[in-house]
Parts: structure tokens; C-alpha cells; sequence
């Protein structure tokens, strides 16, 4: 029951080729073996415009989706294919996983059994009841610890809705969902700080106030320095970012993800050559995933003198779908941008 998209020729007429839905699916797919994915997203999405009707263009848009953690619009695309034909059954597959990703185990579970009910004997069957069984475990554990998990899973997979529509710009939206977390759990600061990030984005000062509360109560937290580093450099208080800037400096967190926080957070307040002896460590396949990551590693680059080699990655950045690596380029290219004050913006993906 696999997919395969249909040839142009055989609906009777040629279409000229950068016109073709199939010539940019291709694409998208060598992009995705390379694994680019930001590009082959940017190129599956072409394929979808030009050709809507083929459903194997909007799955592998979605698989690709679910790779970089977007999986609720890739269940949005899975469930839009499955209303005009009910017969894609991969479509199953691949909900099921990204709702095994997103804590629901037993819508999780129901996507997996109807994947099996209909390909008993398929590409993806194996996996399929590797993760059936994996997901009767989670419901088989004690019944204690079920509690305390499903409400953990629950707590995770309201966080990445808060962070999914703070990334949309969709910030009035995120808010009560963060403040469900925080009343619900009052020592989680991850909540607390995305809060404050949300608030300030809006105007809302008040972002200040939870930071300083954070610190109160859990001194030397590392993502609220990094907050009021950034709170205060955009709002041009240099002074008063200085200090929180001064502790990132010395800073080199273990944890990866912390560890790219604190590049990031020196990069765009300002601090090229500390952001870039943190970034130049990074492998190029890391850098590579987050396209604006990327970015912000060429602008570390050419604040500290190698502007050849910074602007060729500004240019791989861009094709990997950087917003603010083509926003220069397109500025280059007309003669307006003054290269000497390029930024990067953490808060910009």
C-alpha cells in the first residue's frame, strides 16, 4: 500500500519542469537524505503548491515536520490527507509516532492499531509493533508511577504547545497555557522563564518581575540570566545587562541544550567573540539543523575578522532557510546593508 507520486505526463499534457510538483519533491528528498531538512521542508512545501492533489507530497512534508519536532502541524497535514482518502495508511503510522512524541500514548496507541489493522504486512508493520509494544509497557507500569508519569508527559506536551505558538507569534494564545503549567506545577522555572520571555515580547513588563522572582527562589538559574541579558539589551539598558552578561561569560554548561543557549544569548546581545569560541565547537551537522543557528555562528564569525569565510556560511544559512541570513543577502544584493552591524536575534526561527 506504499505511495508513489504520480508522473505529469500521464494527466496528458507537459508541465514545464520548474512548474512541476515532482521536480521539487525530488529535490526535497535529496535535501532530506542529506539530511537539510529545513530546505527539503521549504522544498516538499513547493512540491504541495504546485501539486496538492498527490497525498505522498504532503506525508513526506510531514515526516520531514516530525523530524524537527513540529508534530502537531505534521498531524494537521496527516489528518487532511486521511479526510480526502482514507486508504493512506502510512498517515497512521506516522501519527502515531508523532503522538508517542507528544506524551498522547493512547491516541498513540489507537493510530498504531489501526496502522496494523491495515497493513498487517507493510513497510513500516515492524516498527509499528515495536512501538505497540513500547506503549504497553508505559500503560503497564505500576499504577503509582503511571500517575507521575502521565502527568509529566502531560506537563511536557503542554509546554511544547506553549513553545509551538510562541514560535507562530501566536504569544496571547501561549499564555494561559503557561499559566496552567505554573499553577499546577509552581517549581517548574522552565514555565516560568518561557513565561517571562512571552510577556516581554508583548510589552509587558512584568517579565522583569517573574525573572527576579526566579532568581529569589532559585539563585543562579541559567535560563533566567540569559532572559534578563536579553530583556535589557533590547530594551538598550546596557548597564543594567552587563552583570547577568558577565556571568553567561563564564559560563560553559555540560548540557547541549544549555550550552547553545548560552552561544546564543552572547551572540545577539552583542558578544561576538565569547558567542563564537562557543559556537566554532559545535560540529557543522549541528549547526546545519537550526538554520538560524547557523546564522547567528556566521555573524559571531564576521564580527571577529573572517568576514570571506562568515559570508559563505550567511549564504548556507540562507539556502537552508534562514529568515534573517536571506533578509542580508536580499540586502547585499541591493546595496543596503552595512555588513559592520549585521545582529542575530535568538528569538527569530
Amino acid at each position: 500500500m506504499g505511495l508513489k507520486p504520480k508522473d505529469e505526463l500521464e494527466k496528458g499534457k507537459v508541465v514545464p519542469l520548474f512548474q512541476s510538483g515532482d521536480y521539487f519533491f525530488h529535490r526535497g528528498i535529496e535535501a532530506y537524505r542529506k539530511n537539510h531538512l529545513q530546505r527539503a521542508i521549504k522544498l516538499l512545501e513547493r512540491a504541495v503548491k504546485l501539486t496538492n492533489t498527490e497525498p505522498v507530497f504532503h506525508v513526506q512534508l510531514a515526516a520531514v515536520l516530525s523530524e524537527i519536532g513540529e508534530y502537531e502541524r505534521s498531524n494537521e497535514i496527516l489528518e487532511s490527507v486521511l479526510a480526502e482518502k482514507e486508504d493512506v495508511a502510512e498517515c497512521y503510522f506516522f501519527m502515531a509516532n508523532n503522538y508517542a512524541y507528544l506524551g498522547h500514548f493512547e491516541r498513540a496507541e489507537r493510530m498504531t492499531l489501526r496502522y496494523l489493522e491495515l497493513c498487517p504486512d507493510e513497510r513500516f508493520t515492524e516498527d509499528a509493533k515495536d512501538l505497540l509494544e513500547l506503549l504497553r509497557f508505559e500503560r503497564e507500569e505500576d499504577e503509582e508511577w503511571e500517575d507521575l508519569e502521565e502527568d509529566e508527559d502531560e506537563l511536557i506536551a503542554q509546554f511544547e504547545r506553549a513553545r509551538y505558538l510562541i514560535r507562530q507569534d501566536n504569544i496571547p494564545a501561549a499564555l494561559p497555557v503557561l499559566q496552567t503549567i505554573i499553577d499546577e506545577h509552581p517549581t517548574y522555572w522552565t514555565a516560568h522563564n518561557q513565561l517571562a520571555e512571552a510577556l516581554f515580547r508583548i510589552g509587558d513588563e512584568s517579565a522583569f518581575d517573574i525573572c527576579q522572582n526566579i532568581l529569589e527562589k532559585d539563585p543562579g538559574n541559567l535560563f533566567t540570566l540569559c532572559n534578563l541579558a536579553l530583556f535589557y539589551t533590547k530594551n538598550g539598558d546596557a548597564k543594567r545587562a552587563e552583570p547577568y552578561i558577565r556571568s553567561l561569560r563564564r559560563v560553559y554548561p555540560i548540557d547541549g541544550d544549555h550550552y547553545v543557549k548560552v552561544a546564543e544569548t552572547l551572540c545577539t546581545v552583542g558578544e561576538f567573540q565569547a558567542a563564537y569560541e562557543r559556537l566554532k565547537e559545535l560540529s557543522r551537522w549541528e549547526l546545519e539543523q537550526r538554520s538560524e543557528l547557523l546564522y547567528g555562528f556566521a555573524v559571531a564569525m564576521y564580527h571577529t575578522g573572517d568576514h570571506h569565510k562568515a559570508m559563505k556560511v550567511i549564504k548556507r544559512a540562507g539556502e537552508l532557510g534562514s529568515k534573517q541570513a536571506q533578509f542580508v543577502l536580499e540586502m547585499v544584493k541591493s546595496g543596503q546593508e552595512n555588513l559592520a552591524e549585521i545582529e542575530y536575534d535568538i528569538w527569530v526561527e
